[in-house]
């Protein structure tokens, strides 16, 4: 009899200690799914930062994944990208990118009245009417042309305060060498997507990474781009301009939907 109640009692202090580890598991598990002050303080500092900075040359390497199709067989193939963005607030902008196929490139033009895209091989290109301000001329391509432009985030990053409310979690991650900079690396989860930062440490708090994995496939692809600034950058008068190359042919951008 001795020994039964041993062995229950026992059991019952092992039990005891696994529902306290539990508990305590639970307790570490809800505080890491609360977003760290620290972490989204510091994406309103990269966003607020970012508002100053007027003129710059940004050049970023990023790769791509994408779901190939073949059949039945769905394979992840990630694909390259070069990207150089030129930009003078508020009104013009230049983005040239190359890679995902070989030979091919895609440059954007705003000069603050007009919209162009121009790609390579073909020399085919599109001009639409603009708005004044690449901040509008970000949403105007998105709701009228379904066009996203190129490295947009880094304007809207953080900038919206109702998109920082899908944030579930955030946290801090440590410190890393990134282009010879010391940048704070951050990790957020949202309910279909996990995104990574790398931030700038210091006074100019600029991104050095992003990484975005999309949780709402099955494959969960992920984009990464990293980030070289130029904040103190020459720029010909003529950058913004789109010139028609000879025997390049004209098309037109067909709008999504009525936005009337």
């Amino acid at each position: 009899m001795t020994t039964i109640f041993a062995k229950l009692a026992l059991c019952a202090a092992v039990a005891g200690a696994l529902c306290s580890m539990v508990s305590a598991s639970a307790k570490e598990t809800a505080t890491a799914h609360k977003p760290d002050p620290a972490a989204m303080e510091a994406l309103a500092k990269m966003s607020a930062y970012m508002q100053t900075v007027k003129q710059f040359v940004l050049d970023v390497d990023s790769t791509t994944d994408q779901i190939m199709v073949d059949g039945k067989t769905a394979q992840l193939v990630q694909l390259s990208h070069t990207t150089k963005l030129t930009v003078n607030r508020p009104d013009h902008l230049k983005a040239d990118i190359s890679g995902g196929a070989p030979g091919s490139s895609r440059h954007a033009y705003f000069d603050g009245k007009h919209f162009t895209l121009y790609t390579e091989p073909g020399k085919y290109y599109a001009t639409v009417p603009a708005p004044a301000t690449i901040k509008e001329l970000i949403s105007d391509l998105g709701d009228k042309y379904g066009i996203e432009l190129p490295l947009s985030d880094i304007f809207t990053l953080g900038a919206n305060s109702d998109d920082m409310k899908r944030v579930l979690s955030a946290a801090y991650l440590g410190d890393e060498t990134i282009n010879g900079a010391t940048c704070s690396h951050y990790a957020y989860h949202e309910k279909s997507v996990d995104w990574q930062l790398w931030v700038q440490k210091g006074d100019k708090p600029l991104p050095c990474k992003l990484n975005i994995v999309t949780l709402s496939d099955k494959e969960r692809p992920q984009y990464t781009a990293i980030y070289r600034w130029n904040l103190n950058p020459e720029i010909g008068n003529g950058a913004f301009a789109f010139s028609a190359p000879e025997n390049a042919r004209e098309i037109k951008i067909v709008q999504v939907k009525d936005t009337q």
